[in-house]
């Protein structure tokens, strides 16, 4: 081959190579966003300076619903993008919230989002969206914002709000100034979390060295000393439980009025609705929620698994350590913890017969939203069985605390992800026994998991028709199951 022939081989070579792999070296500059809220807050009007590194540019989370063929990104109006020099840039639209850029360079992209949220269901709630009350608005950064979509340079980030007279801003990040700006510390928290914007009552407080802000709509501001209770006993069980804090230092949670009464959880804050008032009397109710996705502040936030197939583990081990340590704090006494209990097998038994959902535990998490009875039912059934056969295995010397505290210690990194196989691992290390059968019958089967030995090794008792669940103490129980039930739950509960 001649000198020419090879120098034309390898320019067509480098010609079909994606631009992203010959990009620029970053210019040094912060990642900019500004945000201007209209007085109406019917539209935010977004501006941002940014270093896009990839080929692509992305707006996160896209969830499609019917009327939004793109999801959230079909809120979006007038997107313009220029170089560094003014000059316009060709983006071209993927679908699903993407959309095809020259990367190595700066980018100045302004657009503007309709912010029609709450007007559609979204799978997940529009709790984990974007809603308006009377007092502002509840939205989410992956709402609002656009971002490298596959190779992101670790530039510093910082968001500036403009908003209506009287509003303020508030954010899990860190305030520059006197003003609406903050720092965000990475993309994860500029996408994943919750914000609220408006006048809504905020209070600040310290519970166990994590900062908390808590957002209250005005039907909670009589409640602040109840949730306040309640999150400063679970954080201080939950930081005991992993051997540590998570790994964020601040959040924000954000409760209001609406009545499916369900949260999401994002990397430093949760947005959650209450039906009705918040009392002792519905404790039950939004208490659980409430300490459900504080829990996933660890497990599901600072633990992450590989993929879909232990969403399980994050979701049911959620579930069942929430329920243990509500119980532990005095949050449940016995008969609220047997209903707790009751429910459990419950939605599993829906899950399996009512809705005739076929698939293993760990394939259910595939399409999470339809299957979540079997994701929560199943998982927190595997979670509980796994406690019972830890320390059955142990001779009671290890249970779940000790096996979160190990997978605390591998994987609350960033960028650490475990799969089942170190699930396996860890409970065999702990326990000298091969647990893959155990997790192969629980959550990778597709046939009925039995869970009335495990209660009964609790010393509980299940009797059950179809739907129905009645959970008690085992009068006959041995002081082995006693001393056990009393090891998960505490003492006192009668």
């Amino acid at each position: 081959m001649s000198v020419l022939s090879r120098f034309l081989t390898c320019l067509a070579l480098f010609l079909l190579l994606p631009i992203s792999a010959f990009a620029a070296d970053w210019d040094g500059q912060p990642n900019r966003y500004r945000v201007r809220i209209d007085a109406q807050a019917t539209r935010a009007e977004v501006e941002a300076d940014l270093w896009q590194q990839s080929d692509m540019l992305s707006m996160y989370g896209v969830m499609v619903v019917p009327g939004l063929a793109n999801g959230q990104a079909s809120l979006v109006e007038g997107m313009r993008v220029s170089d560094a020099s003014g000059t316009s840039l060709a983006l071209k639209d993927q679908g699903g919230g993407d959309f095809g850029i020259r990367g190595g360079q700066r980018i100045h992209l302004s657009y503007s989002v309709r912010l029609e949220h709450d007007h559609y269901s979204w799978p997940a709630g529009m709790e984990e969206v974007a809603y308006h009350t009377d007092e502002g608005l509840m939205t989410t950064g992956a709402t609002l914002f656009f971002a490298d979509g596959d190779a992101p340079v670790q530039a510093p980030i910082e968001v500036e709000f403009e908003l209506p007279r009287g509003w303020h801003a508030n954010t899990p990040w860190t305030r520059i100034g006197t003003g609406e700006r903050y720092r965000v510390a990475s993309r994860r928290e500029l996408l994943s979390n919750a914000l609220f914007l408006g006048t809504a009552m905020s209070e600040t407080f310290d519970a166990g060295g994590v900062e908390l802000t808590l957002v209250l709509g005005k039907r909670y501001r009589k409640s602040a000393p109840l949730f306040v209770d309640l999150l400063r006993s679970q954080l201080a069980s939950y930081a005991e439980l992993f051997g540590g804090p998570p790994l964020s230092k601040r959040y924000l949670i954000v409760i209001n009025e609406n009545a499916s009464g369900d949260g999401g959880a994002f990397a430093s804050s949760f947005s959650q609705f209450i039906q009705g008032d918040a009392d002792e009397r519905n404790r039950v109710i939004w208490g659980y929620v409430m300490a459900h996705e504080l829990l996933h502040f660890w497990n599901g936030l600072s633990i992450v698994p590989t993929d879909y197939r232990e969403e399980w583990f994050k979701e049911g081990a959620t579930d069942y350590l929430t329920i243990a340590t509500l119980a532990r704090n005095g949050w449940l006494g016995g008969e609220l913890l047997s209903k707790r209990l009751e429910n459990v097998p419950r939605r599993y038994l829906i899950a399996r017969y009512a809705q005739g959902l076929g698939m293993s535990v760990r394939e259910s998490s595939k399409d999470k939203q339809p299957n979540r009875q079997l994701v929560y039912g199943g998982g927190s059934l595997a979670a509980l069985a796994l406690d019972v056969a830890l320390r059955e295995r142990s001779g009671d010397k290890v249970g779940l605390p000790d096996f979160m505290k190990v997978l605390y210690t591998e994987f609350a990194r960033p960028g650490k992800t475990y799969s089942l196989h170190d699930l396996e691992r860890i409970a065999r290390d702990l326990t000298g026994s091969d647990f893959s059968g155990f997790f192969a019958e629980a959550v990778g089967s597709e046939s009925y998991f039995d869970i009335r030995p495990s209660y009964a090794a609790l010393g509980l008792r299940m009797d059950s028709f179809v739907e129905e669940m009645f959970i008690s103490r085992e009068p006959q129980a041995t002081p082995a199951q006693r001393a056990r039930f009393e090891a998960i739950f505490g003492r006192n509960l009668e």
